[in-house]
């Protein structure tokens, strides 16, 4: 990257904010790509990045002067069928703030999530137009390098950050692992796309994400993982195909959500939960099965935006079974769905289920690679949320976002072939 030298006193004002200008758009760029190896380092920073790369996205808008047309932009996808949607959604988990039980902590999980998405909206307007070549493969570099850096300390007990007297847990590199599993997508599709013999370096990365998931203790990962690639597969070969069934599975899902706790506990052996011990399979189906029952109590409404963390002390618990109250206390159903219906109840459920189809809509009409890695990216992130972490997390808004940004980049034409 180039270094800019200040403005000279006789430099054209319009040339010195053309400079400043692509400057910030530079700026940019090498923040969502620096994100991954960010992420390995301080495992909840994800946010942080996308934040400071919309930062400097608006800085570069107004150096350009196009502030105007930037404003245009936004008012139409607002105006669209999914901002619509997305902002009623938004709306509607602002609003179920009013009978939250613990309104304080529902506006710190509010804003917690709504902030790494309003920066995503600014950078899916600005960034992906603009991005470059170099932005790609430095992309590519801290992703591998992310892989490396996590190994090397997996291998070696973390005894890096135990020397530095830093956090050495070795579930922290989770989400990093996860964030790698969002970018993989976009990533593929770039280097299919836009490099010569794209293919073999699509595998290697691949394969190297899969080995830093594999010496992970995120399960979740190979989850989507294997979730992702079976999606690519099959929306190369039928992408029309691949868009419908996505439709019939989500909705399927949405509906079944409340009941899946129940539907889980008759369908899975024990025989599976036992080879599934390490990952807590019967766990989950017990917190889903109380969380369940917190659903048929309030199945409208809901019980108020990011309140799971304290659902055992909200009043609603009182009226649940004793042996399902306890595991209200676990932070959150490890289902999305379930949270949803949880805390927006059935009318947040439907609004995010409009999201996910007039979404899907969008993806129907993108070129098959690009539809390809769009579907991807939804069923690797699908098959974690429906086992893993708070929906509302704000790293996980910006891990998935970013990746989102990157799709919508890797799409662009002009980029060319390399030589």
């Amino acid at each position: 990257m180039k270094v800019l030298a200040p403005a000279s006193a006789d430099m054209p004002p319009a040339q010195s904010h053309s400079l400043l200008a692509q400057g910030l758009w530079r700026a940019s760029m090498v923040a969502l790509a620096l994100m991954p190896i960010g992420m390995a380092i301080a495992h909840r920073s994800s946010p942080a990045f996308v934040s400071l790369a919309a930062l400097f996205a608006l800085g570069a808008v107004m150096a350009e002067g196009s502030l105007g047309p930037f404003a245009a932009r936004m008012r139409s996808a607002l105006a669209s069928p999914t901002g619509m949607a997305a902002t009623a959604f938004i709306v509607w988990s602002l609003v179920s703030i009013a009978w939250s039980p613990f309104k304080g902590l529902s506006m710190s999980a509010f804003g917690e999530f709504v902030l790494p998405v309003v920066a995503v909206f600014v950078l899916g307007l600005t960034l992906p137009g603009r991005m470059s070549r170099g932005a790609f493969w430095l992309l590519v570099g801290a992703c591998v390098l992310a892989c490396v850096t996590m190994l090397i300390e997996l291998k070696t007990g973390l005894a890096l950050r135990r020397s530095l007297g830093m956090r050495w847990n070795s579930f922290i590199f989770n989400r990093p692992i996860l964030t790698l599993l969002c970018l993989t997508p976009a990533v593929v599709a770039w280097l299919l796309r836009h490099v010569r013999y794209g293919w073999i370096a699509s595998l290697a990365f691949a394969a190297l994400v899969f080995t830093a998931m594999a010496h992970s203790e995120s399960g979740a990962s190979i989850l989507g993982f294997a979730a992702g690639t079976a999606t690519f597969l099959f929306a190369l070969a039928a992408p029309c195909l691949g868009t419908r069934l996505a439709v019939i599975a989500f909705v399927l899902l949405t509906a079944a959500a409340p009941f899946l706790g129940t539907i889980a506990d008759r369908v899975i052996p024990q025989s599976v939960h036992q080879t599934l011990a390490n990952d807590h399979s019967r766990d989950r189906v017990d917190i889903w099965l109380s969380f369940g029952e917190v659903i048929r109590q309030q199945p409208v409404l809901g019980t108020g935006f990011g309140i799971s963390p304290r659902m055992r002390d909200a009043a609603v618990a009182d009226r649940i079974p004793s042996e399902d109250e306890t595991l209200l206390g676990v932070g959150h159903p490890h289902n999305a769905l379930i949270q949803i219906w949880v805390e927006l109840g059935g009318i947040g459920a439907l609004l995010a289920l409009s999201v996910i189809l007039l979404t899907l809509r969008v993806v129907a009409r993108q070129e098959r690679l690009v539809a390809a890695a769009s579907l991807t990216l939804l069923a690797a992130a699908t098959a974690v949320a429906m086992v893993g972490h708070g929906a509302w997390q704000g790293w996980w808004a910006a891990s998935l976002g970013a990746a989102v940004v990157w799709i919508l980049a890797a799409r662009r034409t002009k980029l060319g072939k390399q030589s």
